[in-house]
């Protein structure tokens, strides 16, 4: 697995090399993320801005040939040349690379850009003419023939594959609370009362403020505020969500989204659907020709424990078989969670937290990692071990000063 990046700076005035020990070779089979935190005004001596920066790698028989490696910097806030820099580690045999970042004269273009709507509920990112995802902060319009007490937000939908096909579903007749790539709990606890946010029953998510939109050479970033209201009326639980979508390698993109969750009342919390279990991050795709439901968990003792899920197929208006695969981060609570999946309503989840519940703390978020893989062909279980390796072990930093 990558275990090692070193940052080595042979003076103030030199272009600092970046160091990357992948000791597992996972780089073999194709890119992966990697980051480092930073502090560039330090690191190369003066103020930079982040979109001058370039990444050109050293390693390989003939380097100075070698295409220049996308990177971008995401800073801890606004203005701040504190923070991570990141790039897709290109597909490699050597098991140590090396990267010399410099600053241009212009700031490299933009892959990916998000746009928001006129009514400014919705955020849609596009690498390019392709559509990538929408999300949606505020309130989905119900269609016809739907209950309106059905209506929602703060969820992801659509999501595109990787020739522009919808993978994902919206407001099922069979399940019409069901939604594309979503976060919600069948119980939603405030005290002795027990409402449902899953079904959109007696409190909903509402947005507060889009806190950061950014997009960049490499991944495109949203960071959403929202409130839970009981009632619609009292605020509960404050939810921050973020989304980092990478641009494609080679058919494959991949898409981090993280939430946390905050009480602002005592008493609150979240669980399962009692004797189901359900609940959680999950997916309601789209019907697929050929679908194939891939569930993974290796036994109790294995170390590592790797799993994750996947849902391949021939969609509508695609080139091909594609498939989403869906990886828990493994700093999860109760990671490995359980694999549901229900083949008859295209919905699959790794569902957080089952049947127990989880109390949720003013000072201290609950917070839930997971990676989406958008892929083309269908699902492979040596690719789908290696994403896990590279998402369950990311890289160790180390900054030094010659």
């Amino acid at each position: 697995m990558i275990s090692v990046v070193t940052l080595a700076i042979a003076s103030s005035a030199a272009e600092p090399i970046i160091v990357v020990a992948d000791g597992g070779g996972v780089a073999r089979r194709g890119a992966v993320p990697v980051s480092v935190r930073v502090d560039l005004a330090s690191l190369l001596g003066k103020p930079v801005k982040p979109g001058q920066l370039r990444l050109a790698e050293l390693t390989g028989p003939e380097p100075s040939r070698a295409e220049p490696v996308p990177v971008q910097f995401e800073a801890e806030a606004t203005g701040l040349l504190k923070g991570v820099l990141w790039w897709l580690l290109p597909s490699a045999a050597e098991k140590e690379r090396r990267f010399r970042l410099s600053v241009a004269a212009e700031d490299a273009p933009a892959a990916l850009t998000v746009q928001l709507d006129s009514s400014k509920s919705f955020y849609d990112i596009r690498e390019g003419s392709l559509p990538v995802l929408r999300y949606n902060h505020g309130t989905v319009p119900v269609p016809a023939g739907i209950d309106t007490n059905y209506a929602r937000g703060d969820y992801i939908m659509p999501l595109f594959g990787p020739s522009g096909e919808m993978l994902t579903d919206d407001y099922p007749k069979d399940h019409p609370h069901h939604r594309g790539v979503s976060w919600s709990w069948p119980v939603t606890r405030w005290g002795n009362e027990v409402r449902d946010i899953w079904a959109v029953r007696g409190v909903w998510v509402r947005p507060v403020a889009m806190q950061r939109v950014e997009a960049g050479p490499l991944f495109a970033l949203l960071q959403a505020e929202n409130v839970w209201k009981w009632g619609d009326t009292n605020p509960i639980v404050r939810e921050e969500v973020v989304i980092r979508a990478f641009r494609r390698s080679g058919n494959d993109r991949l898409i981090d989204v993280e939430v946390r969750l905050s009480a602002l009342v005592d008493g609150a919390a979240i669980g399962g659907r009692p004797h189901a279990g359900y609940g959680g991050f999950g997916l309601r795709a789209m019907p697929a020709l050929q679908r194939v439901i891939t569930r993974h968990t290796d036994p109790a003792e294995a170390q590592p424990r790797r799993s994750w899920l996947d849902y391949s197929g021939v969609f509508a208006g695609g080139k091909g078989p594609a498939g989403l695969a869906i990886f828990e981060h493994v700093t999860n609570l109760y990671y490995p969670n359980a694999l549901l999946e229900y083949p008859e309503l295209n919905c699959v989840m790794p569902a957080f937290p089952g049947e127990r519940e989880v109390p949720l703390a003013r000072e201290q978020p609950l917070v839930l990692k997971h990676r989406l893989c958008v892929h083309a062909g269908m699902a492979e279980q040596q690719k789908l071990a290696d994403l896990w390796t590279a998402y369950a072990s990311p890289p160790t930093a180390t900054v030094e000063k010659n």
